[in-house]
């Protein structure tokens, strides 16, 4: 129907999955592409008449592509709260846009199963990560940080400015979001202002400037959206708001813009690739946009659904159910790649 090759009973579950789906992530404030590339892979086709069996890059272009609807919308509510630093923006896209994109080529030359199991196996750790940090104190990036030669924090200057609109140079006092403070001074011999500059004119010790550390947590975060559309989102927020002390309310809208252009980026670069090299693909323009329209219109509503949710749960119940799907889904996805033989090829 609607030349999807889909039946009208088939495309009306793609909509009852996708808000299914959409209501979950935006629940727990987790990546899409957790639950979609997985389902995807093994329940639509169960699920759905008609639904065709994809290979694993075609899956991860699928998620990149209803990911695309869900977080222009965030992204919008972010601007509109001023909650968004586009200087901040602006450098770490710099970064992660070009990675993205070759990762996404690059991806094309690893083996399917081998992506899979390096998506489940970054879900595992993440969940692990989070419960340590969660369940059991300092964390070890806390560990780390109590070592003043490691330079693991470098905290913002307390005069620095987040430009929260894109033609204006500074921001009004009165766009900071409420009861926050950008940096400030250093609270032990751990941390440190942010001098050594990597990306920026180091001139101005008030201006955000990238450093190695930044760097290279940035240039993992755009490897991995461009491979398994997953894990930019989470690696942002955790260096802007642990080792930069950004407020978690902008650092949330930062990771949110960077997370949404990066994986526009991917999904370009999916879409040029599908099209016009099928020889580097081996599979021709197969991913099934026309099925995504309808998965994306579940992920409308879910989105807004997911959003009321969150904000009935308290923090800590959000936190544990983040981590129990993170670490079921990981599994689920290592299993089913080593011992049932993994997704299409």
């Amino acid at each position: 129907m609607f030349g999807t090759g889909v039946p009208a009973v088939g495309l009306a579950v793609l909509v009852v999955l996708g808000f299914a789906i959409a209501t979950t992530v935006n629940t727990f404030a987790m990546e899409a592409a957790v639950l979609f590339v997985p389902a995807f892979l093994f329940v639509f086709p169960a699920l759905v008449p008609g639904f065709p069996h994809l290979a694993v890059n075609a899956a991860v272009g699928l998620a990149l592509f209803v990911e695309l609807f869900g977080y222009s919308s965030s992204v919008a509510a972010y601007w509109y709260r001023h909650q968004i630093d586009f200087n901040v923006a602006a450098r770490l896209l710099a970064i992660t846009v070009p990675v993205a994109a070759v990762a996404r080529v690059g991806s094309y030359f690893v083996p399917s199963n081998a992506l899979m199991l390096g998506f489940g196996g970054l879900l595992v750790t993440l969940a692990v990560v989070l419960y340590e940090a969660h369940e059991h104190g300092p964390s070890l990036v806390d560990a780390v940080a109590e070592k003043p030669e490691l330079s693991v924090l470098a905290v913002l200057d307390a005069d620095y400015e987040p430009r929260t609109r894109v033609l204006s140079d500074t921001h009004d006092a009165a766009e900071t979001p409420p009861s926050d403070h950008m940096g400030g001074a250093a609270d032990s011999p751990s941390q440190r202002g942010s001098g050594d500059a990597v990306v920026g004119d180091g001139g101005d010790p008030a201006d955000f400037h990238l450093e190695l550390p930044d760097v290279l947590v940035t240039v993992l975060g755009g490897t991995l959206a461009g491979l398994v559309g997953i894990a930019i989102g989470e690696l942002t927020q955790a260096m802007l708001t642990l080792r930069r002390r950004v407020p978690l309310k902008l650092s949330t809208g930062t990771s949110a813009l960077v997370l949404h252009v990066t994986i526009v980026a991917a999904l370009i670069t999916n879409l040029a690739l599908l099209r016009f090299v099928p020889s580097i693909t081996g599979e021709g323009f197969t991913v099934p946009f026309g099925v995504g329209i309808f998965v994306a219109t579940g992920c409308l509503f879910g989105g807004q659904a997911g959003a009321y949710l969150n904000n009935r749960l308290s923090e800590s119940t959000v936190m544990r159910m983040l981590i129990g799907v993170y670490f079921l889904v990981g599994v689920f996805v290592v299993v089913r790649t080593l011992f049932l033989g993994g997704a299409a090829h």
